[in-house]
């Protein structure tokens, strides 16, 4: 019954993941990854990461949006149409990557030694908190200088020209 609920929540994240790339309305995509968040936040209720799942909706559902909302109302639609098509270069220097990529982290999944779930662990805070600023503190601030090339670049799209 387990892998039912987990086989509903990640076919529910990958239609979501597919909506925020395709869909061509800010607000639609927006919308999408919101629904993204809440299956992510089901997964890690479904694995017992209650704490995760709620930093996942709180970080976020909440900061995140907030912040792509604000982007979308303050960038120009002039400039944003000047980027609107389909990018074939771009698609033939990124679609061979993805493929590695996408071969790589299944080697890595089916390869991998993962945590196992029935694992009894007692302080969910403090072992977050540990294994983020220790076993995974490289992935942690290369998340933070994407999310803060994010934002300059946000800026950057949403200055007027002078």
């Amino acid at each position: 019954m387990e892998w039912l609920i987990f086989a509903f929540l990640s076919t529910w994240a990958v239609i979501s993941t597919l909506g925020v790339l395709f869909l061509k309305n800010p607000v639609h995509a927006i919308l999408s990854f919101i629904s993204l968040i809440l299956a992510m936040a089901g997964m890690f209720l479904h694995l017992g990461a209650e704490l995760l799942a709620g930093l996942q909706l709180i970080i976020y559902a909440v900061a995140i949006v907030v912040f792509y909302v604000l982007v979308i109302t303050t960038i120009p639609w002039e400039k944003v149409k000047k980027f609107e098509g389909f990018y074939k270069r771009e698609f033939f220097f990124g679609f061979p990557l993805l493929l590695g990529s996408f071969a790589l982290f299944a080697y890595a999944i089916l390869k991998g030694n993962f945590a196992s779930v029935g694992l009894e662990v007692k302080d969910n805070v403090k072992e977050v908190g540990k294994s983020l600023f220790t076993t995974y503190l490289f992935p942690l601030e290369v998340a933070s200088v994407i999310l803060l090339t994010a934002m300059i670049g946000a800026i950057l799209l949403g200055r007027k020209e002078e």
